[in-house]
């Protein structure tokens, strides 16, 4: 994903830094930052200093970081990457509805991940209903192997990320749906792939269930 600003916190490499520290329950060295996400260490370094000097991440030993609040800090990480502004979307319905299309989508070989309300609701059945949020890496042609026409109503959006972050640690679904980790998802949610309050019930569960999605 892109962003427009010029902070330490703003794009792709930021993006896979912050993921790494909500997705896993973890102490962190650059070490294993740098294993993790791929990128260099000079770039962990600078990141992660912000990130202490705002109190988002603190010191457990010399070298060693921990993540007091993950919900701060996918909150900070909404105020540099936003879902409304940073991804590039298209609007589109399908020929045959919204089950046979995620059922097509699961049958083709498609780069996917599925974010947005219908994610939020495989955790959370009570998430108010939204629009069919997919990421993938090119629009128009994922339209045409799905089988949708462009519209101007919301139901199904198609965003396309600059990057591979929100693809990064997706969920396979038994039906084989690649759904896009939680963290990115509520992420997406409190800004602007769903309606307003649409993130609260995701919010809760990911609070009282840290255990079953946090590695």
């Amino acid at each position: 994903m892109s962003a427009t600003t010029t902070s330490p916190l703003a794009g792709d490499a930021a993006s896979l830094i912050i993921r790494a520290l909500l997705d896993f329950r973890s102490l962190w060295t650059t070490h294993d930052l740098v294993t993790t996400t791929g990128v260099p260490a000079q770039t962990i370094r600078r990141v992660v200093n912000r990130l202490e000097r705002e109190e988002l991440v603190e010191r457990q030993a010399p070298g060693v970081i921990a993540v007091p609040s993950w919900l701060t800090l996918l909150r900070r990480w909404n105020e540099e990457v936003r879902f409304s502004r940073d991804v590039r979307v298209t609007y589109w319905r399908s020929k045959h509805g919204a089950q046979p299309l995620l059922d097509r989508v699961a049958a083709t070989p498609v780069r996917h991940a599925v974010s947005g309300a219908h994610a939020a609701r495989v955790w959370v059945p009570e998430t108010p209903a939204g629009p069919t949020v997919i990421y993938t890496p090119d629009a128009r042609a994922a339209a045409t192997v799905w089988e949708l026409v462009p519209a101007r109503g919301r139901a199904i959006i198609l965003a396309e990320p600059s990057g591979d972050v929100v693809y990064t640690r997706s969920r396979k679904t038994d039906s084989g749906i690649r759904l896009a980790a939680p963290a990115q998802v509520l992420a997406d949610l409190l800004t602007g792939a769903a309606s307003a309050g649409a993130a609260e019930p995701l919010t809760h569960w990911m609070l009282e269930h840290e255990l079953e999605w946090r590695y």
